[in-house]
């Protein structure tokens, strides 16, 4: 007697296979998620060129379309993705009071403005982070990514 065939089911005894469900919420959530992080790199760079911005969300939502593809390896890029983007995010968040362009302006900026920049960009690091561990999770534990991706 051999292994039996993978019959996982979902809870209404359903197999849940292709994009949809809590797959789909990631694929429309990490867009404008993925814009802010684009504009935030671009800027770190070239002062916001829209040329540049484009660019970088183009190469940050490429693990996107391997989903849309049901590539197998979609669920490990976009893993891969969510992190390198979560610390990059990180980095600048921290590198900006040490930006040459913003020194005379940090200087002349008074406490209640520094409070307000480091709590924006506090949250957009918590948000990066949060939004990398929760979606690890899910293509680690979900069956519709099991299913949808895994090798035939």
């Amino acid at each position: 007697m051999g292994p039996a065939p993978n019959t996982e089911t979902a809870i209404d005894g359903t197999t849940p296979v292709g994009v949809g469900g809590w797959l789909l919420v990631y694929l429309g959530g990490s867009i404008p998620f993925l814009l802010v992080h684009a504009a935030g790199l671009s800027g770190w760079f070239l002062d916001y060129a829209l040329w540049l911005l484009v660019a970088i969300f183009l190469v940050l939502a490429s693990p996107l379309a391997l989903i849309l593809l049901k590539s197998p390896r979609a669920p490990t890029w976009n893993v891969v993705a969510l992190w390198v983007v979560a610390l990059v995010i990180t980095l600048r968040a921290a590198a900006v009071p040490f930006n040459l362009e913003t020194d005379g302006t940090a200087q002349r900026r008074n406490p209640e403005e520094w409070v307000a920049a480091i709590a924006i960009l506090a949250a957009i690091v918590v948000g990066s982070l949060a939004w990398a561990t929760i979606w690890t999770a899910y293509f680690r534990r979900s069956l519709r990514v099991r299913n949808t991706f895994r090798p035939q």
